[in-house]
């Protein structure tokens, strides 16, 4: 099964999210537009990726997720 590069930071955040934002306006929208922005970051080779909560800056939340993306190519023949 392959997975898009960025679906464990995004489910991570969902889970955040319903754990303790739900209460949060447009909660749900805010995971959604962190998706969309994700679907379109060019990420390189051995690049070190962190995402953290929405609303860092008006909650004093500190949660976040990090991740090492590491891209091997095969050679196909």
């Amino acid at each position: 099964m392959n997975t898009i590069w960025y679906e464990p930071f995004i489910h991570a955040l969902r889970i955040h999210i319903e754990e303790n934002h739900m209460d949060q306006r447009g909660a749900l929208d805010e995971l959604r537009m962190t998706e969309e922005e994700y679907a379109y970051m060019e990420v390189g080779d051995d690049e070190k990726i962190t995402l953290g909560c929405p609303w860092s800056s008006h909650c004093d939340c500190d949660w976040r997720v990090e991740g090492h993306i590491v891209i091997k190519l095969r050679n196909f023949q």
